[in-house]
């Protein structure tokens, strides 16, 4: 019988002393620097400071690895978050996670996401309708915003919520900027008193504390309003019975706030800044507009724009779970304890799987055009019992939000404007300025 050896796992280029790969890491191309190691193997070693971490290049062990919760929960990143961001869907692991998602399913079933259709195009609509022809806008300001508005619309109706969605307007670009840090950089970092770390603090304070104001609202002062907050008041678990406390409405209300604003503005943001550069997608998005007249499956078009978006800009660049029992990936052994990651950014500029990688071509995704293995490697809302739980409402609220744009404003780009894209615990673009013109004025 023939014994199979491990495979030996190579290590990235760029290993220094001491500091490991950590200066790649937390460079300005970090994601291409993560893009550079797929032809290093599937599955690569990195080091940050003396921690050792392997890297999964392959999209089928990135799949394999999210589809295996009983070996893997979330690890490193995560756990560092936990202290700044709650215990919510977001932090959460095991049975508890489980428990979680099990009572905050009803709120993001497909019929509860149908009733915010309309609400989500009227929010959208208002907004556009105050750019005034002429105005150059700070864009990634004002998709910020009206995600913001968005969500503050759709979730949350007692009239108390205004204020923890203005904190989220305010705050979050600093708590997310400051939060990619955190979970990379050593603890020592987080107690050195710079501005950075005391802004940081103070983000999450102020979210944390109107969120909680929030849920004594509803508590003290409200019945069942037909929203979030309200469904996870009267959420039970069905095995136990029990409800859920303030302390844990909090934290899925903070969990809703970051992942339900941040990743859909920055991805908009990206598809304005692609209709900006490119005159020929704008127009054909124009037409299908004008043509479905807001019936939303009749805009295909919009649907692979979206998707390709999620592709060559997916915000998150780095990921993270952790072995809790030794196991085998590519014929790797993988010991418990160890920390896995993996990039859904660098995956899907994999050009063994994606022609073209670093073009943006909807086209990719339209009829028959995507082959099975784009579709697998294509993982925007992660997979298996830790898929974004909002997914569909974030495809639906990026999907009205563009077309609403669209229908009514043309926004172009300066010739001379350049991009720069910044890299913090998502990757977005440092400013994205355009100029307002009436579609049919």
């Amino acid at each position: 019988m023939t014994m199979l050896m491990p495979r030996t796992v190579p290590t990235a280029p760029g290993n220094l002393p001491l500091l490991g790969h950590s200066l790649s890491l937390l460079g300005e191309d970090r994601l291409g620097y993560l893009v550079s190691l797929q032809p290093h193997g599937d599955v690569v070693r990195l080091r940050i400071g003396t921690r050792s971490f392997l890297v999964l290049n392959s999209p089928e062990l990135v799949r394999s690895m999210l589809l295996e919760p009983k070996n893997f929960d979330r690890g490193r990143i995560f756990e560092k978050a936990r202290p700044y961001v709650g215990d919510g869907l977001f932090t959460a692991e095991g049975a508890e996670h489980n428990r979680q998602r099990r009572m905050v399913q009803p709120a993001f079933h497909r019929a509860e996401i149908a009733r915010y259709v309309e609400m989500i195009g009227d929010i959208a609509r208002q907004h556009v309708a105050s750019w005034r022809p002429g105005d150059t806008l700070n864009v990634e300001r004002e998709i910020h915003v009206l995600m913001t508005e968005v969500i503050g619309g759709t979730m949350f109706r007692a009239p108390e919520a205004r204020e923890v969605v203005r904190v989220a307007r305010d705050q979050l670009p600093t708590l997310v900027q400051g939060l990619g840090a955190r979970t990379v950089l050593p603890d020592f970092f987080t107690r050195i008193p710079v501005g950075v770390n005391r802004r940081f603090d103070a983000a999450c304070d102020n979210l944390h504390n109107a969120a909680q104001r929030l849920v004594a609202a509803y508590r003290d002062k409200h019945g069942d309003l037909g929203d979030f907050v309200s469904s996870l008041m009267n959420a039970q678990d069905a095995r136990t019975g029990a409800t859920m406390s303030d302390a844990e409405i909090r934290d899925q209300v903070m969990t809703l706030l970051i992942s339900g604003i941040e990743t859909p503005a920055t991805s908009l943001v990206w598809a304005l800044y692609e209709l900006g550069v490119n005159a020929d997608l704008r127009r054909r998005m124009e037409e299908e507009v004008d043509a479905a007249g807001g019936d939303q499956e009749r805009m295909p078009f919009i649907d692979a724009f979206v998707q390709e978006t999620l592709r060559l800009h997916h915000p998150l660049w780095l990921l993270m779970r952790r072995a809790v029992r030794p196991t085998i990936l590519g014929g790797v052994d993988i010991t418990a304890g160890s920390e896995v990651i993996y990039s859904p950014a660098a995956m899907h500029r994999n050009g063994k799987i994606f022609t073209e990688p670093l073009r943006f071509n909807p086209d990719r995704w339209l009829g028959d055009a995507a082959t099975e293995e784009m579709q697998r490697a294509f993982i925007p809302f992660s997979l298996g019992n830790r898929q974004c739980i909002g997914d569909h409402f974030a495809w639906t609220q990026m999907k009205i939000t563009l077309a609403a744009i669209v229908a009514d404003r043309r926004l172009t780009l300066s010739a001379r404007y350049r991009p720069r894209t910044v890299v913090s615990s998502i990757v977005h673009l440092d400013r994205l300025p355009m100029t307002v013109h009436l579609r049919n004025g």
